[in-house]
């Protein structure tokens, strides 16, 4: 799944952003052109199994949030 946010406010950014981490998905990226998300989701997933690729590409950035499986 991938998720462009680039077109919303940042408090409707963030919003969106919480109901993925929360919720059940398996792989997922979410495309932002706000560098406070980059700054909160690493701390939103500190305690979860989730892992997480961010770069930097044509002004926004793409970050992949990946499910870690449960042994």
């Amino acid at each position: 799944m991938e998720v462009d946010l680039r077109k919303l406010k940042l408090s409707d950014q963030l919003k969106k952003v919480n109901e993925i981490i929360e919720g059940d998905f398996k792989e997922t990226s979410i495309i932002t052109n706000e560098e406070a998300i980059i700054k909160i989701i690493p701390m939103q997933i500190l305690n979860k199994k989730i892992k997480c690729k961010m770069k930097f590409i044509d002004d926004c950035w793409k970050v992949n949030l990946v499910a870690k499986e449960v042994a």
